[in-house]
């Protein structure tokens, strides 16, 4: 018994416990026998029980339906076709039973604990403007990690929780407040509000309902609460992949097209267009990063959402409709629900910097597939790491040593007045916006000397792209990638040195070795953008073939990475496809299971690069021409054939030739050794071949379609010119792309 006094300090009992609401508790399930054994004995330990239940299974082919029944009885189960979504599911449990004040949302991966329905409703109970109430979700089946207390949206149509990855739940959260939206997992919604709106948008399936109800909730002048002290255990089995998929389940792309069309559907009328054209650039330069960071499967998701909310105006013009009905408010009173504008680049900028990270300390990455083709425990002891920067990061000091030995290279590109453009030798000038690459990839006719009809160069439309983020300043493009083109090389030649040895110093050596070929050839003093390119993408391109080699998990998915990293060389070195074929060809010769993906991958890399193609197949001599302006010649045929030898053609900016002596002699003592004879023979193939095409593209000369200029001795070059092309002398800053 309390003692005298102390009647003040005992708890408030909520007024609704003495009348207590209606609560109408709906469960989807969907192959989810895995998690109701434990779902359906939390719910019988409730404290409070709701007033009636209402189960809707959707074709679940494992025992789920089967509890069910029994926990419930059959009376109290509506059975949906596959393909139903979550949204539909609830509506069609609502319309089956009977009014009552509030509906509980639940899942079938989700426990509650036994006060869960009681403090959600003493929250929701008061105040009268309060529409929906949500759980703290934990993890399951962690039960101590925080998943979601709340919810909100980024301007680019990203789910924001605010908590840390894997951050444990020790109070830090527990006050209750208004947010933009709560979990479906445990939401209890208001009936009469939920009439009002419409309930779950059917068009949203899986993903993003939660973050639209919440958001209609708002404009319409009602309110949304978490309620901390009530507490949910989410197994999360969609997102994670733990559900048994069957045929109609949602696809994984719709997450981004759920995203995109509940940003366009609920943002008010003034900011629409706006979002309407920062979404489709944004989602299209999604898609190219993700090109780059070699997960096309990815990118292809991004395209296929983009063209699912774009490609139906209808549709979207439907949705806004129906919620400007029920909109109360604007953008601007419900703005402090949302996340702050600068919160997706904080998160850019985060991955940005992991992928430097990635990039100057591979070593705490694994590489995609087998991590060496060396013998496993054949290795150099760690690195001593003591108080020298070279012994703790000795990667990080080649990378820095590679930019300083590029920026000296390119020193001659700088014109203008303190250097402020970057142009000469075979680099035109870049021009004024990036509209003018755009204008000349969608002209029918070009001035290309009388006159051209011929298919662009693919150059121009990744040029145009990589330009369109920096519209009005398109030499950020081109001038970072000339005088970073050392250490991007060597970066791309140590990812490929991973996948060949886990001697630490000897891929550091290899990729220092490979990255100063961008030197020694002269490309980057020259500015050969072609052949610059080309050297950057060719480890890829052999890295990507490795993995082919390796047979991996999805053949077909590389060899769609290895046809995207080959039409990118080869629209700037047409001679990329030819090398990364004949590679191809010799790998066939020792595997010939290989045959599908290579196939699939040349097929790619030819539907990429476009007809434009069609043109080196009518002109052979076209194979080694590349990107840029012309180049006087490089002198004797003999001295640059004996240059070919040594990785020297002839380039008066090149290296000398008794530079690259030294690899000539260690390819031949590679032979020696009988341990490695039958790699270093096969190596010494595909050098080989390598050779034979330069030499062919040296000895070739002749006329060039649409330029009146005979191809030199050097590594020959095209231009495509401007149709405001300046007189011969001349330079104009705003002349357009130059492309083979």
């Amino acid at each position: 018994m309390d003692e005298p006094g102390t009647d003040d300090e005992a708890p408030v009992v909520p007024a609704w416990r003495s009348s207590p609401p209606t609560v109408g508790a709906v469960l989807v399930t969907h192959n989810g026998a895995r998690w109701l054994p434990q779902v359906l004995a939390s719910f019988a330990a409730l404290e409070h029980d709701p007033t009636l239940w209402r189960v809707v299974d959707v074709s679940s082919t494992d025992d789920g339906a089967d509890l069910v029944r029994s926990s419930f009885g059959a009376d109290r189960i509506t059975y949906a076709p596959a393909g139903t979504g979550f949204g539909e599911a609830v509506h069609r449990a609502v319309s089956a039973m009977p009014r009552t004040d509030w509906i509980w949302l639940l899942h079938d991966d989700a426990a509650v604990r036994p006060d869960t329905l009681a403090a959600l409703l003493d929250e929701a109970t008061t105040a009268d403007d309060i529409a929906v109430v949500g759980p703290k979700i934990r993890e399951w089946p962690s039960l101590r990690r925080l998943v979601e207390v709340g919810l909100t949206v980024t301007s680019t149509g990203a789910r924001e929780t605010g908590l840390e990855t894997g951050e444990p739940d020790a109070g830090q959260h527990d006050w209750p407040r208004d947010v933009l939206a709560v979990n479906t997992a445990g939401m209890l919604v208001r009936r009469d509000v939920w009439d009002e709106l419409g309930g779950l948008d059917a068009e949203l399936p899986l993903y993003f309902d939660d973050v639209d109800l919440g958001w209609r909730v708002a404009r319409a002048g009602y309110r949304t609460r978490i309620a901390p002290r009530a507490v949910l255990f989410h197994a999360e089995a969609s997102r994670r992949g733990t559900r048994r998929r069957v045929a109609g389940d949602v696809e994984p792309w719709e997450q981004r097209r759920a995203a995109l069309h509940v940003q366009l559907a609920n943002v008010s009328g003034r900011r629409f267009w706006w979002q309407y054209l920062r979404l489709l650039a944004g989602t299209l330069l999604r898609t190219l990063g993700l090109l780059v960071a070699r997960d096309p499967e990815a990118a292809g998701d991004e395209l296929q959402a983009l063209v699912s909310v774009y490609g139906h105006p209808g549709r979207l013009r439907d949705a806004r409709r129906s919620r400007i009905g029920t909109a109360r408010r604007d953008d601007r009173e419900v703005r402090h629900l949302f996340a702050p504008f600068w919160l997706p680049y904080r998160h850019g900028y985060d991955a940005a910097r992991d992928a430097v990270v990635a990039l100057v300390r591979p070593e705490s990455v694994e590489t995609t597939g087998r991590r060496s083709t060396a013998d496993e425990g054949v290795g150099d002891a760690p690195l001593d790491d003591g108080p020298s920067l070279w012994r703790r990061r000795p990667w990080l000091v080649t990378v820095s040593v590679l930019v300083l030995l590029s920026l000296l290279a390119a020193r001659g590109l700088f014109v203008g007045p303190a250097g402020s453009s970057l142009t000469g030798g075979a680099l035109g000038a870049t021009p004024g916006s990036a509209g003018e690459w755009w204008r000349i990839w969608f002209e029918r006719s070009h001035d290309v000397g009388l006159g051209s009809t011929d298919p662009v160069p693919t150059t121009v439309l990744l040029l145009a792209l990589a330009s369109t983020p920096v519209w009005f300043a398109p030499g950020l493009v081109v001038g970072p990638l000339m005088l970073l083109a050392v250490p991007l090389a060597g970066l791309t030649a140590h990812r490929l040195g991973r996948r060949l040895t886990d001697h630490r110093r000897l891929r550091i050596v290899w990729a220092v070795g490979y990255a100063l070929t961008v030197v020694a050839t002269g490309a980057v003093s020259e500015g050969r953008l072609g052949t610059v390119v080309a050297l950057v993408v060719l480890p890829v391109v052999v890295t990507t073939t490795l993995q082919l080699a390796d047979h991996g998990e999805a053949p077909r998915r590389t060899a769609l990475r290895w046809g995207i990293w080959v039409a990118v060389g080869t629209a700037f070195a047409p001679v990329v496809l030819l090398l990364a074929v004949l590679g191809l060809g010799v790998l066939l010769l020792v595997d010939r299971r290989l045959a599908r993906p290579a196939l699939i991958g040349v097929a790619v890399a030819v539907a990429l690069v476009g007809p434009w193609l069609l043109t080196r197949v009518l002109h052979p001599m076209l194979w080694w021409w590349e990107s840029g302006e012309l180049l006087p010649g490089a002198g004797p045929g003999w001295r640059t054939a004996l240059g070919l030898v040594v990785g020297r053609a002839g380039s008066p900016e090149q290296a000398p030739l008794w530079l690259g002596a030294g690899l000539v002699v260690l390819a031949v003592l590679a032979l020696l050794p009988r341990a490695t004879r039958s790699v270093a023979g096969l190596c010494w193939v595909l050098g080989l071949l390598a050779l034979a095409v330069a030499v062919v593209g040296v000895v070739v000369d002749g006329a060039v379609p649409g330029s009146p200029v005979p191809s030199s001795r050097n590594v020959p070059v095209t231009r495509w010119s401007s149709p405001a092309r300046p007189p011969r002398g001349s330079r104009s800053r705003s002349s357009a792309a130059r492309g083979p």
